[in-house]
């Protein structure tokens, strides 16, 4: 009988074992893939990297990677007005030819521009940002402020947010 209970706890212990260790060995082999996107990476160039309001900047991009997308979109912040067409279109034999635009920026502040590459073929987009800085105020300043930094009694530090009413 001890030999009998001896016998089923250790099968008993072996089958949960062989469990843990299944499942954790599922568990750390997959890896989830992420969103589909195009493979592709962009390299840019600015004429400058701080302007002053009104003053025009040069941009240089260039796209590379596995493939060359087909075509790229730019969209630009409220307060920066673009020079040229919003849409560029690419040609699958330039693999790293260079396209150039204009931007000027209306006020101070930090601007985006989003470049938006499409691959048509498989209909994959992949999105870079370019930031331009107009006006000589450090970059800090031009950073909106979202709540209050505060400390409570544990000493932890806590983000006070105001709440957004739509």
């Amino acid at each position: 009988m001890k030999y009998a209970f001896t016998i089923l706890l250790a099968t008993t212990f072996a089958f949960f074992s062989s469990q843990t260790i299944a499942k954790s060995a599922i568990e750390q082999e997959y890896k989830s893939p992420g969103k589909p996107s195009a493979k592709v990476e962009m390299d840019y160039s600015v004429s400058k990297e701080r302007v002053a309001v009104g003053e025009t900047v040069d941009i240089n991009i260039t796209f590379k990677g596995e493939t060359v997308p087909s075509q790229a979109k730019l969209k630009t912040s409220k307060q920066l007005v673009l020079h040229g067409n919003s849409q560029l279109s690419m040609q699958k034999a330039s693999s790293g030819s260079s396209h150039r635009f204009s931007v000027t920026p209306m006020t101070e502040g930090i601007h985006l521009i989003t470049v938006v590459a499409e691959d048509a073929q498989q209909s994959h987009k992949k999105p870079f940002a370019i930031r331009i800085i107009a006006g000589d105020k450090p970059v800090e300043s031009y950073l909106k402020k979202n709540g209050t930094l505060t400390t409570d009694e544990r000493g932890e530090k806590i983000i006070s947010m105001p709440a957004e009413e739509r």
